[in-house]
């Protein structure tokens, strides 16, 4: 008996252990089943907010790009009021690329104040020139009926390519010997192509935005001294001293904040010449001072002498720190116009390029003791509604193959450039400016008294309205230094530049 109760017993013992074993097998099982539920919560509600917080990082900063900044701009955008009464009867002016755009309106209101005209142009037997001519004729016709029948001073189209300097050396040659006067120098013209080498060997947009009018200036300052007062007005862009901060491709150089917005700042980066770099030590502008303007507070670095220096563009002063310069130049070349070319950036390039020779220039003719009262002034007249867009876009083809044109065939990557592509392009035709904005912005520039003895310096209607705007007359409009690019205010790097663009032209005239 006591054998079948420990044989029970044990069979009893051994049934309860295969029932808390089944047991703790079901539990075991379960708090697996609910530690993975949790998990796969935790993920899902990672990847709800990664989602979010990735949507909020592209989203915000596509939707401040290409919208809230444009509308922002557009809202705060001063109407272009000028004074377009005053009398210009005795000015003599050139404007290039007078046929077309902002050249051929800014044309016009000169004529309408009276003004004698030359329009510089790729072709003047050409249909698109006689038009011009036209045009301008009429408004010379208006100026002479508001002014009780004063006579009129036929305006005239010559042939200027600026991509030939031999072309530029020829129309210069022209107006000296059948005009013989000037007191107004725009140099309006310019183009978008790129990367390609023009008859002279040198890279298209640098030669026709830069080098063709830093030759023409070079040529015409005889005659502009010679007037008691003259004027010389560069017309420039934004894409020329500022473009969009540094992203994280950039590593956040400029700013995370900055970066993550694609804020505009100015351009820290220097000048190229082919693939010879044209650098500055400079890394941060100071702010300007409220009693002065424009780069006139710049310190020049060394001292120049307005007693000792040598007058801009006169080759038989013999100053050693120039032949210095020259001989510095001279070991610049021979330049790769083509090498690691991409259109967008040459045009940049070519633009800051403008707004360093204004400035240069303008120190030169301040330091130089028969070159008073000439000025050299840079202004913006931003994107206008015109074709000078659509006739320069630089051809996609030429950008390079590299990683992001790679990704740009990924399809999410091409979907949001075409959406956002053409969200840009709506965008930008709805809030560019009217050509004749943009044009009595140069008009102002190049005729406003307040600006006759007020030094150099650069006009943008996103700083203030050109005129009332609650500042000096002299002052308004014109960017403060602190959003140009260091290397417009250093003057080593502008005297290098200026050096190796003589050494330019100096090398195509020894070729002829």
């Amino acid at each position: 008996m006591e054998e079948a109760r420990r044989l029970i017993s044990q069979a009893t013992a051994k049934t309860h252990q295969r029932v808390k074993l089944a047991e703790e097998i079901a539990a075991e099982k379960k708090a697996s089943e609910d530690e993975e539920r949790e998990e796969e919560e935790l993920e899902r509600q990672c990847e709800q907010w990664c989602g979010k917080i990735c949507r909020i990082g592209i989203v915000i900063p596509l939707l401040y790009s290409y919208v809230m900044y444009p509308i922002g701009e557009y809202s705060m955008r001063p109407t272009m009021d000028i004074d377009n009464s005053v009398d210009l009867s005795d000015i003599h002016a050139i404007v290039t690329g007078g046929c077309s755009g902002i050249g051929l309106e800014t044309a016009r209101f000169l004529a309408e104040s009276g003004a004698s005209l030359v329009l510089g142009c790729r072709d003047s037997n050409s249909e698109v020139a006689l038009k011009a001519l036209q045009t301008v004729k009429s408004a010379a016709v208006r100026w002479s009926q508001r002014s009780h029948g004063h006579n009129v001073r036929q305006p005239r189209v010559m042939t200027l390519r600026l991509d030939r300097l031999a072309s530029i050396r020829a129309f210069a040659r022209r107006y000296t010997e059948e005009v013989g006067r000037l007191r107004l120098l725009v140099n309006n013209a310019g183009t978008r192509h790129a990367c390609s080498t023009t008859d002279d060997g040198i890279e298209v947009a640098f030669q026709a935005n830069y080098l063709g009018h830093f030759l023409l200036t070079q040529l015409m300052l005889p005659l502009l001294r010679d007037s008691s007062s003259a004027r010389i007005v560069h017309v420039t862009c934004r894409d020329g001293y500022l473009r969009r901060a540094h992203g994280w491709n950039q590593w956040f150089r400029d700013g995370w904040m900055k970066g993550w917005l694609g804020r505009p700042t100015p351009i820290s980066e220097g000048v190229r010449v082919g693939t010879t770099l044209v650098e500055t030590q400079l890394r941060t502008n100071d702010a300007e001072e409220e009693d002065g303007w424009g780069h006139e507070l710049v310190p020049d670095g060394d001292e120049a002498s307005a007693d000792g220096s040598c007058a801009v563009g006169d080759v038989d002063c013999q100053d050693p720190a120039a032949e210095s310069r020259a001989s510095s130049a001279k070991r610049s070349g021979p330049f790769d116009w083509r090498s690691n070319c991409r259109p967008e950036r040459a045009y940049a390039n070519a633009k800051m390029a403008v707004l360093m020779f204004s400035h240069e220039l303008e120190r030169r003719l301040r330091d130089s003791s028969n070159s008073e009262g000439v000025t050299s002034h840079a202004v913006n007249p931003n994107a206008v509604a015109s074709d000078f867009l659509l006739k320069g876009t630089p051809d996609t083809s030429q950008q390079g193959f590299n990683y992001y044109s790679v990704a740009s065939y990924f399809p999410p990557v091409w979907i949001a450039r075409k959406i956002f592509g053409f969200l840009s392009t709506r965008m930008g035709t709805a809030f560019t400016r009217t050509v004749e904005h943009g044009a009595k912005a140069v008009f102002h520039v190049a005729s406003s008294e307040a600006l006759a003895a007020a030094g150099g310096g650069l006009f943008d209607d996103t700083e203030s309205a050109f005129t009332k705007c609650g500042r000096a007359a002299h002052r308004c409009g014109r960017v403060s230094r602190q959003w140009e690019p260091p290397i417009v205010h250093d003057r080593q790097a502008s005297r290098r530049l200026w050096d190796i663009s003589e050494e330019l032209v100096a090398t195509e005239a020894k070729k002829r």
